[in-house]
């Protein structure tokens, strides 16, 4: 049996709209619209497009939880977590869950 998914217009309600995504600043929002609103939607903002110029495309961020750390503080951390019963490399990226224990166990020591 087929499925079929009918998007409609976050604007009016009305069957076959499209995903446009917009982006302002440092907000991004998607919105469904029929064509008659993208096309208004476009015919709105091409003043601005027009006089503007083309952005480079920013490179990706990297997907980092845990903050740059120096060789002496890594050093530290995998001290600390042999010290405390985590099984960790000597070399190479430290976990996540041990750098967040590591960061508690300071911040409790230090309260």
């Amino acid at each position: 049996m087929a499925t079929k998914h009918l998007t409609v217009s976050d604007l009016s309600g009305e069957p076959d709209a499209v995903t446009v995504q917009l982006v302002l600043g440092s907000e991004r929002r998607d919105v469904d619209l029929t064509e008659a609103e993208r096309a208004e939607l476009d015919d709105l903002l091409r003043p601005y497009l027009s006089a503007g110029r083309r952005a480079e495309q920013a490179a990706p961020k990297p997907n980092r939880d845990i903050p740059v750390t120096t060789a002496e503080e890594r050093a530290a951390i995998r001290k600390w977590g042999h010290a405390n019963g985590f099984e960790l490399a000597d070399r190479g990226m430290i976990p996540k869950e041990i750098y967040r224990a590591y960061v508690d166990a300071r911040t409790e020591a230090a309260s």
